[in-house]
């Protein structure tokens, strides 16, 4: 009985079921779920050494060299408050001298001729003196001016430590939307690969074009130097978080796969706007500032005022002068010392000038301030708002492009489509990828953003976002630092 040789296929058809499997594979390589640089960090082995964003606000708040400056600076400021009371209280002083008196006196006796005697004797005089301002208005002005700049650098504190944690939030989320473009640019360059070798090996057997290979490995190359240069950024972005917290970041937390979209609370723009122009740092600094002014107003109208001082002082002196040669002397003396200014030449005048455009000048800051603040909160009030649309918005850019590359592989494996159609479909999917993961990050800061213009950006907001939003751990073990 004869053997029965199954006929081999067709050439066109081995042909098309290959571009078909190739196809297939390309659509699964770039549309797979993100991975990290190197492997996922298991939660459990890594969870107690990750850093999340909770705990980079705690970390940074220890470690940062700009905020610790913010702090010496606040608390030089609060000297200001000890140095003006200062001017309130009673004024002690001691002194003493001691002198080595030698020479010559010349002066007549009863007869009329002058008789000179040698001197040769030791002086000291010893005293105590305290001075009690009654009514010195300039000494109360510059008490109050202290009071002020002490209240001024509170706000310009708050200020810095609200500027810190948007730089934070700023530094770990360009650590995040690098990694993912590091992520999504390694899955195009695979995906590319495997497409160019298919190619290869069709073109080998007479079943493909070598202009497809060729295609697709330009593409290849330009996505591989996409590739190192998102490398090189997100060595650089974990660098810039590292100098915020003083370590490096080995694992840190990243999105959540669902990214729910609550609404603001409160959800009207009225209330953000109120709250900011009661609580914002900015305009709360601006408005210490203006207090400084007019306590620099009082103080330099206040030379116009007399003074008067309660003055009492005890001496004692042992020869201290020819008239008290040989004699000592004690002495306790008690008044009222009181200073009338008559002229002094313009200053006073010009001073008081001086200091009162000043105040203008910082009134008219604090307008801009409280302008500045509100146009920023409906900025980022929009920008939460219509960021939750572009995000739903994306998400279904990126379904979208799934099903595009999908059917761009098939209608090239039917001659259809060619194969510069596929890649530019590949391409359109990793944009609208890493602009869907760049929108929900922008989101967040966005979210910080808006409490930091509203005042209330604290523990709070951070802590919220890294337990909504917040959870898989990835690993930069591979980052250069």
């Amino acid at each position: 009985m004869k053997n029965s040789v199954p006929k081999p296929k067709p050439a066109g058809f081995r042909l098309w079921a290959s571009l078909a499997t190739l196809g297939l594979a390309c659509s699964a390589a770039v549309a797979q779920p993100v991975q990290t640089v190197s492997a996922t960090a298991p939660l459990a082995n890594n969870a107690a050494q990750a850093i999340d964003l909770s705990r980079a606000w705690r970390l940074m708040l220890l470690n940062d060299h700009t905020y610790q400056a913010a702090i010496s600076e606040q608390a030089a400021a609060q000297t200001e408050r000890s140095q003006g009371r200062a001017g309130l209280l009673p004024q002690v002083q001691a002194g003493y001298s001691r002198s080595k008196i030698t020479g010559t006196s010349s002066q007549p006796n009863f007869l009329g001729r002058r008789v000179s005697s040698d001197l040769d004797y030791d002086s000291s005089n010893t005293y105590v003196q305290l001075r009690q301002p009654l009514l010195n208005y300039g000494r109360y002005a510059y008490y109050q001016r202290g009071n002020a700049l002490a209240q001024q650098g509170v706000a310009v504190f708050s200020v810095k430590r609200q500027e810190a944690g948007l730089r934070l939030a700023s530094a770990y989320f360009n650590v995040l939307l690098a990694h993912d473009d590091v992520v999504l640019r390694q899955s195009l360059a695979a995906s590319l690969e495997g497409r160019a070798k298919a190619f290869e090996a069709q073109y080998r057997q007479s079943e493909g074009t070598r202009i497809d290979a060729q295609e697709t490995r330009a593409r290849l190359a330009v996505a591989r130097a996409d590739e190192i240069d998102a490398q090189d950024y997100l060595v650089v972005a974990s660098r810039e978080l590292q100098a915020l917290l003083s370590l490096p970041p080995q694992h840190i937390a990243a999105l959540r796969a669902d990214f729910p979209l609550p609404p603001l609370m409160p959800p009207s723009l009225d209330e953000w706007l109120s709250r900011a122009r009661v609580n914002n740092a900015s305009v709360l600094a601006a408005q210490e500032a203006v207090n400084v002014a007019e306590a620099e107003v009082d103080q330099a109208a206040s030379r116009y005022l007399p003074t008067m001082d309660l003055v009492a002082s005890y001496g004692k002196a042992n020869s201290e002068n020819l008239s008290s040669l040989s004699q000592r002397s004690n002495s306790f003396t008690v008044g009222i010392q009181v200073n009338i200014p008559i002229f002094t030449g313009g200053y006073t005048t010009a001073s008081v000038a001086r200091a009162r455009h000043d105040r203008s000048r910082l009134q008219f800051e604090l307008s801009a301030a409280l302008e500045r603040t509100l146009a920023e909160v409906t900025r980022q009030y929009t920008n939460v708002s219509g960021g939750a649309e572009r995000i739903k918005a994306l998400q279904s850019a990126v379904e979208s492009g799934r099903i595009s590359l999908e059917s761009a592989n098939k209608g090239f494996a039917l001659g259809a489509w060619s194969n510069l159609d596929v890649l530019r479909a590949e391409d359109n999917l990793y944009q609208a990828k890493y602009e869907l993961a760049k929108a929900k990050l922008e989101y967040l800061q966005s979210r910080l953003s808006l409490a930091a213009a509203a005042g209330d950006l604290n523990s709070g907001p951070f802590d919220e976002i890294n337990d909504i939003y917040l959870g898989s751990v990835i690993s930069l073990n591979g980052v250069s630092h």
